[in-house]
Protein backbone atom coordinates (compact mmCIF):
# COMPACT_ATOMS: atom_id res chain seq x y z
CA UNK A 1 0.00 0.00 0.00
CA UNK A 2 1.39 3.38 -0.97
CA UNK A 3 1.73 6.19 1.53
CA UNK A 4 -1.29 8.50 1.39
CA UNK A 5 0.53 11.84 1.38
CA UNK A 6 4.11 13.08 1.59
CA UNK A 7 4.78 12.61 5.33
CA UNK A 8 4.06 10.19 8.15
CA UNK A 9 4.25 9.83 11.91
CA UNK A 10 5.13 6.33 13.10
CA UNK A 11 4.95 5.18 16.72
CA UNK A 12 5.70 1.94 18.51
CA UNK A 13 4.00 1.37 21.85
CA UNK A 14 4.07 -1.41 24.40
CA UNK A 15 0.87 -1.69 26.43
CA UNK A 16 0.60 -4.09 29.33
CA UNK A 17 -2.12 -6.72 29.16
CA UNK A 18 -4.15 -5.10 31.95
CA UNK A 19 -4.34 -1.79 30.02
CA UNK A 20 -5.02 -3.08 26.49
CA UNK A 21 -8.82 -2.82 26.63
CA UNK A 22 -8.57 0.77 27.84
CA UNK A 23 -5.94 1.54 25.19
CA UNK A 24 -8.11 0.13 22.37
CA UNK A 25 -11.12 2.15 23.56
CA UNK A 26 -9.13 5.37 23.87
CA UNK A 27 -7.27 5.00 20.59
CA UNK A 28 -10.31 3.88 18.55
CA UNK A 29 -12.91 6.26 19.96
CA UNK A 30 -10.92 9.33 20.96
CA UNK A 31 -7.36 9.65 19.68
CA UNK A 32 -7.70 8.32 16.12
CA UNK A 33 -10.93 10.24 15.27
CA UNK A 34 -9.46 13.41 16.81
CA UNK A 35 -6.31 13.18 14.71
CA UNK A 36 -8.16 12.32 11.51
CA UNK A 37 -10.39 15.38 11.99
CA UNK A 38 -7.31 17.59 11.54
CA UNK A 39 -6.88 18.84 7.95
CA UNK A 40 -3.90 17.08 6.39
CA UNK A 41 -4.18 13.86 8.43
CA UNK A 42 -5.13 11.53 5.60
CA UNK A 43 -5.17 8.11 7.23
CA UNK A 44 -4.28 6.36 10.47
CA UNK A 45 -3.92 2.70 11.32
CA UNK A 46 -2.97 0.58 14.31
CA UNK A 47 -1.33 -2.83 14.18
CA UNK A 48 -0.83 -5.21 17.09
CA UNK A 49 1.69 -8.02 17.45
CA UNK A 50 -0.09 -11.34 17.74
CA UNK A 51 -0.24 -12.47 21.39
CA UNK A 52 1.47 -9.36 22.67
CA UNK A 53 1.13 -5.79 23.81
CA UNK A 54 3.32 -4.29 21.08
CA UNK A 55 1.56 -1.81 18.81
CA UNK A 56 2.60 0.02 15.68
CA UNK A 57 0.64 3.14 14.81
CA UNK A 58 1.07 5.21 11.67
CA UNK A 59 -0.55 8.45 10.62
CA UNK A 60 -0.17 9.45 6.99
CA UNK A 61 -0.05 13.20 6.42
CA UNK A 62 -0.48 15.40 3.39
CA UNK A 63 2.81 17.14 4.19
CA UNK A 64 5.29 17.67 7.02
CA UNK A 65 3.76 21.12 7.59
CA UNK A 66 0.61 19.37 8.84
CA UNK A 67 2.56 17.96 11.78
CA UNK A 68 3.92 21.34 12.87
CA UNK A 69 0.71 23.29 12.27
CA UNK A 70 -0.92 25.37 14.99
CA UNK A 71 -3.96 23.08 15.17
CA UNK A 72 -1.78 20.04 15.88
CA UNK A 73 0.10 21.96 18.57
CA UNK A 74 -3.23 22.91 20.14
CA UNK A 75 -4.67 19.37 20.06
CA UNK A 76 -1.43 17.77 21.30
CA UNK A 77 -1.16 20.06 24.32
CA UNK A 78 -2.87 18.59 27.40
Amino acid sequence: MALLGDAAVAMWWNVTQDHQTEFHEWHSKEHLPERLSIPGFNRGSRWQRENGGDFFVIYELAAYETLVSEIVKKVATP
